[in-house]
């Protein structure tokens, strides 16, 4: 029988073995990988409404129970074992199917609404370009139109030969225009052809007629004649150092007269001149086409010489004696809006469209020879010759020729540029917008147009 003190040591030495036993099994636990510990933590925790079992369902070992506990949160055994956790989610293909059906309808969507919003442009654009359209609607316009008509830069292929398109549809010269010569097509005849002139307001067109008239001596059909245009019949004209008919081509019913008295196809004319394009063109017949010319210019910088010449000319004193400034001019009603693309399209009232904007820019791509004043030099040898088929060539027609021309030309008026950007300058650019985008158009044009009048000269 053990005694006391055997006893005590006995159950001393039972608890230290005890003890050290606990202890190896934490440390042995607390050694493992993190996941084994997060796993067996949920293996001995499994979240509530997971699953539910009941005592009979339970496995009966371990490796059963274990095995049993993957399956149950998703997890193959294999799977695990060979390092792959793809969770086996019943949901899974439906929320895809749903994924890709909800991608498929929102590209439909956002196509709809593109081609929605694309013809919705088309129309804005149309409807706010008229004079009177605000700041806001202007910029629209500009930011869209380029959506309309052909864009000069990106044609693959030379201007001349590209016709402009609105709508996909290849824009049509009018009718009226029948009687002018294609530049590109049909070169200039003096036997079959009459110079036309094509006058626009402080572009250099009033130099032009002089030149032609004054230094090269041809016989002029404008309004150099208004104070003769009587009589029944067409008659040749001299004075004030010019040859001129008796006809008055500077409103719409002196053309009439002229057209009546058969003034296109008389062969004492030498150049009709006009500001009335479609007027004018209607004095040609196919048998005697006019040949087109004109002078341009900057619209902002013509609208500024513009009002100075108007301040100047004592018929509009009344009007302009409130108007001491460009900016002033600006706001008034006396201001031109985009008197090119109105005059080229025949629609010199009410709102201005994209199609008037192609209809202008397709006469001057077929029917015009261009002119810029800013390449004076380049644009008087281009005229020269057509005017040498039948000018006279003397010393006192080049002297006579370089004065009016390059530095006493008639109603010359000296003023200070309008800045870009200021308010006057944002103002006639509002007002100006289709004359300006034709302005651009037409320097193109007058590149291409370098070809037409290049000179080869041979060694013989």
């Amino acid at each position: 029988m053990l005694s006391e003190v055997q006893l005590d040591s006995s159950y001393e030495e039972d608890g230290v073995q005890e003890r050290k036993h606990l202890l190896k099994s934490s440390s042995a636990q607390f050694a493992m990988p993190r996941e084994n510990r997060t796993r067996a933590a949920t293996l001995k925790r499994p979240r509530r409404n997971v699953v539910k079992r009941t005592i009979d369902s339970l496995p009966m070992t371990e490796q059963d129970a274990g095995d049993d506990a993957e399956l149950l949160l998703g997890f193959s055994v294999k799977q695990r074992k060979s390092g792959r956790q793809n969770i086996r989610d019943p949901h899974r293909a439906p929320k895809l199917a749903l994924g890709f059906f909800l991608l498929v309808i929102s590209i439909g969507g956002y196509q709809g609404f593109h081609d929605y919003w694309s013809s919705r442009s088309v129309l804005s654009s149309s409807l706010s370009s008229g004079t009177n359209s605000d700041s806001s609607a202007e910029e629209f316009d500009l930011e869209h139109r380029e959506t309309l008509l052909n864009d000069i830069s990106g044609q693959s292929r030379n201007i001349e030969d590209t016709p402009n398109v609105l709508f996909d549809q290849n824009i049509q010269v009018p009718w009226q225009l029948s009687g002018l010569a294609n530049v590109f097509e049909e070169p200039y005849d003096p036997e079959k052809n009459k110079l036309y002139l094509w006058t626009i307001p402080r572009c250099g067109s009033t130099s032009i007629r002089r030149i032609a008239s004054h230094c090269l001596g041809l016989t002029m059909a404008s309004e150099a004649g208004k104070g003769d245009a009587i009589g029944d019949s067409l008659q040749v004209v001299e004075g004030n150092g010019m040859k001129y008919i008796n006809v008055d081509m500077s409103n719409p019913d002196g053309i009439a007269r002229g057209k009546e008295l058969g003034v296109g196809g008389w062969d004492k004319v030498d150049m009709v001149s006009s500001s009335y394009l479609y007027d004018g063109a209607g004095v040609f017949d196919p048998d005697h086409k006019g040949y087109m010319i004109a002078m341009f210019r900057h619209p902002i910088e013509r609208a500024v010489s513009l009002f100075y010449n108007l301040k100047s000319n004592k018929a509009y004193a009344e009007q302009m004696v409130t108007l001491s400034t460009v900016e002033q001019y600006s706001r008034s009603s006396l201001v031109e809006s985009n008197w090119m693309t109105r005059f080229l399209s025949n629609s010199l009232s009410g709102e201005l469209t994209p199609e008037h904007e192609a209809i202008a820019k397709e006469v001057l791509r077929t029917k015009c020879i261009i002119g810029l004043l800013q390449e004076k030099a380049e644009s008087m040898r281009r005229l020269e010759m057509l005017f040498d088929v039948k000018a006279e060539k003397s010393q006192r027609r080049y002297d006579c020729q370089e004065k009016l021309w390059y530095w006493d030309w008639p109603g010359k008026n000296r003023h200070e540029p309008v800045l870009e950007g200021s308010e006057a300058w944002n103002r006639l650019y509002e007002q100006n917008s289709f004359d300006i985008r034709l302005y651009e158009y037409a320097r193109e044009l007058f590149k291409a147009q370098g070809k037409l009048f290049e000179t080869n000269v041979t060694e013989e």
